[in-house]
């Protein structure tokens, strides 16, 4: 997809394919926990960058990230099929949003480095004051509004999938999306007038 020149990676077929090859080793990792290890290895760069995305500290995110998979397998018997990203990106939303109510001060998003860029694959395609324009423009939004981006967008989640997580329809995410890529079209459109 492209946001006026800032081209932000889609999901593709093969990561849905990924997921119907790990069907075995979730089913396997309610009786022998260490079958959940290609699971982890699998999801762990998706839900790590997610809530690097949303904490914006190295330390914090990978505590997040540990505590995460700790409670996926510890709960892997609750999982009761439909999308396993999902399922575990639902975790992953519950456990951030109970970081954030236990630390009040932490701005997600904001806080991003000059070094982070190097490994982000879109702070590759832009130049680094385009990079930093984005991250202001999306500093903007709500709170909701950013996490459906970084759910989106970080963790490659579908409409339907990201409805699972924040408990709304695909069509309220699928429009809620929508509109806040337009009001950041606008926004970086109106800047460029300036």
């Amino acid at each position: 997809m492209e946001l006026n020149g800032i081209y932000v990676m889609i999901p593709s077929q093969d990561m849905q394919d990924e997921e119907i090859d790990l069907s075995h080793a979730v089913e396997q990792s309610v009786s022998t926990p260490a079958a959940f290890k290609p699971v982890y290895e699998a999801y762990f760069s998706r839900i790590y960058r997610y809530c690097l995305k949303r904490v914006g500290r190295i330390e914090e995110a990978e505590d997040i990230t540990s505590l995460i998979f700790t409670r996926a397998l510890t709960n892997i018997a609750s999982y009761r099929g439909g999308s396993f990203p999902a399922w575990l990106f639902r975790i992953a939303h519950n456990v951030l949003a109970n970081h954030f109510r236990n630390q009040r001060d932490t701005v997600p998003l904001e806080h991003i480095e000059q070094r982070g860029i190097e490994d982000d694959p879109l702070g590759r395609l832009v130049t680094v004051e385009e990079y930093q324009r984005v991250i202001r423009l999306v500093a903007t939004l709500s709170g909701e509004q950013r996490n459906l981006l970084a759910l989106r967008f970080v963790g490659r989640l579908s409409a339907k999938e990201i409805g699972v997580v924040i408990g709304k329809s695909e069509g309220a995410v699928r429009v809620a999306i929508h509109r806040t890529v337009q009001h950041l079209r606008a926004a970086w459109e109106e800047k460029e007038e300036r």
